[in-house]
């Protein structure tokens, strides 16, 4: 009996060690990630022009795109920037839309738009 209530307490004082919140932070994935503002945008969408010219995926002329607009849009409920260029040597596309969250990080690019 007397090794169960040992037992017992050492369980009930380990638990109060975790404190509140279980010991860890509350901040799960999107709730306080702070957004970009517009103006940031063009200078974003830009960098990702950059980084896809690099990996191959974009032609090398879209260097040389022009900033369109960047606009908010909702997706299934959910608001993205949709940051446009401009490339008239473009040879897939001569408008490249790039999506992103509104905390800056890439989604997808595309030439629809959709």
């Amino acid at each position: 009996m007397k090794v169960l209530i040992i037992l017992t307490s050492l369980f009930l004082s380990t638990l109060s060690f975790a404190g509140p919140g279980g010991g860890h932070g509350h901040s799960h994935g999107h709730h306080g990630t702070p957004k970009i503002a517009k103006a940031k945008t063009g200078e974003l969408g830009r960098s990702h022009i950059e980084r896809l010219i690099k990996s191959g995926k974009l032609n090398a002329s879209w260097g040389s795109a022009t900033f369109d607009k960047s606009e908010k849009k909702n997706f299934k409920g959910k608001a993205e920037w949709v940051v446009t260029f401009n490339n008239e040597k473009g040879v897939k596309g001569k408008k490249l839309y790039i999506f992103l969250k509104l905390s800056g990080d890439f989604v997808a690019a595309n030439f629809t738009g959709k």
